[in-house]
C-alpha cells in the first residue's frame, strides 16, 4: 500500500495526502514515564486538548488559560512523535449554538502543532442555557440519525473545514438507548455525512463492539456498511460491565473480540492511515508498562501484515 490517502479512490476527501503513521496512543497522565522509558514504542501520539488547558466557560472573556505543567509535557512529546488531535469539545450535534471561539482556539493549536489529522465524535457534550450560557452534559451524547440533524452537523464540519485545513474525521458513537423511527441509520447518517463534507471516518472499533454487544446487532455486518474506504484511523480499546450494560470504559487491554473485529477490518480500508489504542489512566494498574506494550505490539502485528 502507499504511503499516503489515495487520491484515486478517495479523491474527493482532501487535497492534500494524510501521512500514514502507523500504531498510536491516546495520551492521558499515566503515559508520561512510559513514553520517557519506552522512546519510540509507538509512531504517534493523540491529544485531548482539553486536557492541557482550564475552560472558563464560552461567554468568558478570557477563557482558555493553558495549564503550565501539563504544556511542558505536551511540548517535549511533540519534540519526539507526531501528533494528531482528538476533541471533545467540538460539540457537533449541540442544538441552537455552535461553539466558534473554540474553534479559533483550535485553529491556534493547530498552527502550533501541526497536527495530522483531527477528529471528534459523533454526538454532544454541551447544552445552552436561554443566557447562551455553556453546560457540559458530562458524557458525549448521541444525536438522533435524521436529515435536520445531518444538515446541521455537516454545516458545522464544512465550518471546520474552512478554518483549518487539517484533515477533519468524525467518530462513530456509543448509545445505550436506541431512538425509535429514526430516519437514518448510524451507518447511511456517517456515509452521508462523509459525502457531504468530505470529512473522513475515525472508526472506533470497540464503540461498534459495545452497540453490539447492548444491542444485538453483528459488528461485522454493521462495518460492512460503511464506506470503508473513508476510514483514516481506527481505535481499539476495552471495557467492562456495569449495572448489565457493557460500557466503553477503556478499562485495561481489548477484549478478543475487538482483535477479531480489527481482523476483519483491516483488509476493507484501503486508505487507514493510523491505528490507535485507548485506556483510561484509572486502569494503569491493570495493564502496567507490559501489558501497553502488548498491546502496542498486537497492533503493529496487525497494522504491518497490510502495511509494508
Amino acid at each position: 500500500m502507499s504511503q499516503g490517502l489515495s487520491t484515486t479512490r478517495t479523491g474527493r476527501l482532501y487535497q492534500q495526502t494524510i501521512p500514514q503513521l502507523g500504531v498510536g496512543l491516546l495520551y492521558n497522565p499515566s503515559l508520561e514515564l512510559y513514553l520517557d522509558a519506552c522512546p519510540g514504542i509507538c509512531d504517534y501520539v493523540e491529544i485531548i486538548p482539553d486536557m492541557f488547558w482550564t475552560d472558563r466557560g464560552n461567554l468568558a472573556p478570557h477563557r482558555f488559560e493553558e495549564i503550565e505543567s501539563w504544556m511542558k509535557v505536551l511540548d517535549k512529546i511533540a519534540a519526539q512523535y507526531p501528533l494528531t488531535s482528538h476533541n471533545i469539545s467540538y460539540s457537533l450535534g449541540s442544538a441552537g449554538i455552535f461553539d466558534k471561539s473554540y474553534l479559533y482556539k483550535m485553529k491556534e493549536w493547530h498552527e502550533r502543532y501541526r497536527f495530522k489529522w483531527h477528529s471528534d465524535h459523533l454526538s454532544f457534550v454541551k447544552v445552552h442555557n436561554e443566557q447562551q450560557e455553556e453546560h457540559n452534559a458530562g458524557l458525549a451524547v448521541p444525536v438522533p440519525y435524521d436529515y435536520e440533524v445531518l444538515d446541521m452537523i455537516g454545516g458545522r464540519i464544512n465550518a471546520i473545514k474552512c478554518s483549518i485545513s487539517t484533515p477533519f474525521l468524525v467518530e462513530n458513537n456509543v448509545y445505550f438507548i436506541d431512538l425509535p423511527e429514526q430516519e437514518l441509520s448510524e451507518t447511511t447518517f456517517l456515509n452521508e455525512l462523509s459525502h457531504d463534507t468530505s470529512c473522513g471516518l475515525l472508526l472506533d472499533i470497540h464503540n461498534v463492539y459495545t452497540n453490539a454487544v447492548n444491542h444485538h446487532f453483528d459488528a461485522k455486518a454493521f462495518i460492512a456498511q460503511l464506506e470503508l474506504d473513508k476510514v483514516i484511523e481506527i481505535h481499539i480499546a476495552g471495557g467492562n460491565e456495569m449495572a448489565g450494560m457493557y460500557t466503553d470504559s477503556h478499562a485495561g487491554p481489548c477484549p478478543p473480540e475487538v482483535w477479531n473485529l480489527l481482523d476483519y477490518t483491516l483488509p476493507l480500508v484501503p486508505n487507514l492511515c493510523g491505528i490507535t489504542f485507548e485506556f483510561h489512566e484509572s486502569y494503569f494498574h491493570l495493564l502496567q508498562f507490559d501489558g501497553i506494550t502488548r498491546e502496542l505490539n498486537r497492533a503493529k502485528a496487525a497494522w504491518n501484515l497490510y502495511h509494508t
